[in-house]
């Protein structure tokens, strides 16, 4: 068998079967690459997250410190090196049939000290450019409006509130980019509200387009639309919170 035919192999053997056009097209084939020598070796997925951890904290470092668009352009090359990482870990793990739920919320931990310090880095990097204290200002708002995201995605995953409420068990936490996103309500394509849902999916997970607005030098663009996506999924989550544990 060639390589190109075991790596389809992989591919084909570690995928999800619902997964976004990134991930199918992009993210998930480049780990089944990296996925090949790996699962040959003892390294853990366990492991795999942490590296993924790290190469993500040195992209931070260039997208904070390294001004210019070209360093831009390699810090966030560098992310989606992170983001393939990161798929590689959950591929790992099913590839050796060996997923388990603390790997999983692992995996969810790490996404979301990543989501701080993306907002934290762009601040930090829009404020060198420009000098601007507003920059500064938006990225401790933006960490805040994080900080409730992620609080309430883990309070409506708590077994006491899906018992409380009857609401559906979310999805393991998994990959990069979904997060919070995924506690959502299912979207219903048909009409706008399951539109409107199934964008701000598209734009929570940034690696899906962070790096056309790198090469655009938009990095304002982006950070102030993930921002407002996600303070309106905190918004939304906290009126189902009152709504459901509210009544009588």
């Amino acid at each position: 068998m060639s390589l190109l035919s075991q790596i389809v192999a992989v591919y084909r053997e570690t995928r999800k079967p619902k997964d976004i056009l990134w991930d199918r097209f992009v993210a998930r084939p480049l780990a089944s690459v990296l996925l090949l020598p790996l699962g040959k070796t003892r390294i853990t997925p366990n492991q795999v997250t942490f590296l993924s951890l790290v190469v993500f904290v040195a992209a931070m470092a260039l997208l904070a410190l390294q001004p210019g668009h070209l360093w831009l352009i390699v810090a966030v090359v560098v992310l989606e090196l992170s983001y393939v990482l990161d798929c590689v870990d959950g591929q790992l793990a099913r590839l050796r049939h060996r997923s388990s739920p603390v790997g999983a919320h692992l995996d969810f931990l790490m996404d979301e000290l990543k989501a701080f310090l993306l907002v934290a880095a762009c601040g930090i990097r829009l404020w060198r450019r420009d000098g601007h204290e507003l920059w500064l200002v938006e990225a401790l708002l933006g960490l805040a409006v994080v900080a409730c995201a992620i609080s309430l995605t883990t309070f409506m995953r708590r077994p006491e509130y899906l018992t409380a409420t009857g609401a559906p068990r979310p999805q393991a936490a998994g990959d990069y980019g979904e997060g919070f996103a995924r506690q959502a309500v299912p979207a219903r394509p048909t009409s706008v509200l399951g539109l409107l849902e199934d964008l701000g999916r598209f734009l929570i997970h940034y690696p899906s387009y962070i790096l056309f607005l790198a090469l655009a030098d938009r990095l304002d663009v982006f950070l102030h639309v993930y921002l407002a996506v996600t303070a309106a999924y905190a918004g939304r989550s906290l009126l189902a919170v009152a709504l459901k544990l509210g009544r009588s």
